[in-house]
């Protein structure tokens, strides 16, 4: 009998600290101004909303446009030249692949070095 409570207790400990637990935050974007090259990176956020708010707020311009968002377990990154207004980003399933597609598409538009400027993944 004191087996079965200690089990009986053990699952509604896991019950309650698991419907307690927040919901899985996984939204993204990319905000950016094309006139200045500011830019504002969000993720893992609960809602797409929420990850566009925050992307635009980062981004702190009024003339700032979502690029792009990104989903649960995806990665978004953003890559400047060294001079220059050139930039690319892109997404991906992982932090390097969106790191290196980023960079590659700023190499297209500049012979200027390009390097990642942000980056970050979605749970």
């Amino acid at each position: 009998m004191r087996r079965l409570t200690m089990l009986a207790a053990g699952l509604a400990v896991v019950l309650a600290t698991t419907a307690a637990s927040p919901a899985v935050a996984g939204y993204g974007a990319l905000a950016r101004d094309q006139t200045t090259g500011k830019f504002g990176l969000s993720w893992n956020k609960r809602t797409q909303r929420e990850a566009d708010a925050a992307a635009m707020r980062d981004c702190a311009e009024s003339s700032c446009k979502i690029v792009f968002r990104t989903r649960p377990h995806q990665c978004g990154a953003i890559a400047g030249a060294e001079k220059g207004n050139a930039w690319g980003a892109a997404y991906r399933s992982g932090r390097d692949a969106a790191a290196l597609a980023a960079i590659n598409n700023c190499q297209k538009h500049t012979s200027e070095q390009c390097k990642v400027r942000a980056a970050g993944c979605n749970r």
